[in-house]
């Protein structure tokens, strides 16, 4: 079995950090990632508060809080940050106990990033609609189970009593447009060993390089915004992936383009929106792969009303998990 665990993450994690700061031109971005090299030492001459949302809305707070602070503020919300997490790690657990069980072949994907962070969801790719109904019997039997949505390629269930939610994809994909191979995804599978707040667990993930190209059509192509999470993401991923590889996945995966243009961004002031030229770009290049353009016909079946879903999204600031909840 092939498996890495979080404090080797965590450790390419704070490397990542440090050469993230040598291609990045955000002065905040870099006051994060100074943060993180030098200690909590490097906020005394900061608006605390400005950081703190520009933090947030990347999605690298619990990155900018990572080592203890004698500051109550800080204090504070990092306790919050790690009673946030442990409830995550706690109920991602039982979650990947009961589908442990019923034998479906999965992966969790884009979730457990180098960076800390708690999730929106947990998105989980598996093989066939049947499987994501087969798995959701199975939780059903331990868990209340709503099903909130379903579209073509995906269900999406909440688990109440954790306030959890769940995406069965069967297909990464946005507004009916696959982006994603999923077959490779799942096929190239190794083991991420999660031992954090007192919390231990062996969790399927996608191989490092396969995880980039998640991430990185992810950001380019679903959300249309590049956040300093990502950024940090992706070079911790590539610290761990083979280049040759990485470089062979990119291809295979037509994601060339969209790397390129993710790097050509990096001098902007995070996070970072995709215009719609970019985003078009990278799907031209794209729908050469069939499982993308035999997801066309679909898209286009109603593509007014896709698209105005799509400009929603791409209209959005950020998207992030509250601390609350």
């Amino acid at each position: 079995m092939t498996y890495i665990d979080s404090l080797k993450l965590l450790n390419v994690l704070f490397k990542a950090s440090k050469l993230a700061s040598k291609i990045v031109k955000d002065p905040k971005a870099l006051k994060i990632l100074s943060t993180i090299e030098r200690g909590n030492n490097a906020l005394l001459d900061v608006n605390l508060k400005d950081l703190i949302t520009y933090a947030y809305i990347n999605k690298v707070l619990s990155l900018l809080l990572i080592k203890e602070s004698r500051h109550k503020l800080l204090r504070s919300l990092r306790h919050k940050l790690l009673h946030q997490r442990s409830n995550f790690l706690n109920h991602l657990k039982h979650i990947i106990d009961v589908l442990d069980t019923c034998q479906v072949n999965y992966v969790i994907f884009k979730t457990l990033r180098p960076v800390p962070e708690t999730p929106v969801d947990i998105d989980v790719l598996v093989e066939s609609k049947d499987d994501a109904r087969y798995a959701m019997m199975h939780l059903k039997k331990r868990f209340h189970v709503e099903v909130w949505s379903e579209d073509r390629y995906s269900i999406g269930i909440r688990i109440p009593e954790f306030n959890e939610y769940i995406d069965f994809y069967v297909k990464p994909h946005v507004a009916d447009l696959v982006y994603m191979d999923s077959e490779v995804l799942i096929k190239n599978k190794m083991y991420l060993f999660v031992n954090e707040v007192s919390i231990e667990v062996l969790v399927p993930v996608p191989k490092p390089e396969l995880e980039f190209c998640s991430i990185l059509a992810h950001s380019i192509i679903k959300e249309g915004l590049i956040t300093l999470n990502d950024v940090v993401s992706l070079i911790a991923y590539e610290l761990l992936s083979s280049k040759d590889e990485l470089t062979q996945w990119l291809s295979k995966l037509s994601l060339k383009i969209a790397y390129r243009e993710f790097i050509n961004k990096l001098e902007g002031t995070f996070p970072i929106r995709i215009n719609y030229m970019t985003i078009f770009k990278v799907l031209i290049s794209l729908l050469r792969k069939r499982y993308a353009a035999s997801s066309l016909p679909h898209f286009a079946l109603s593509l007014s009303k896709r698209l105005d879903r799509i400009i929603k999204r791409y209209k959005r600031l950020t998207y992030v998990r509250g601390l609350e909840r």
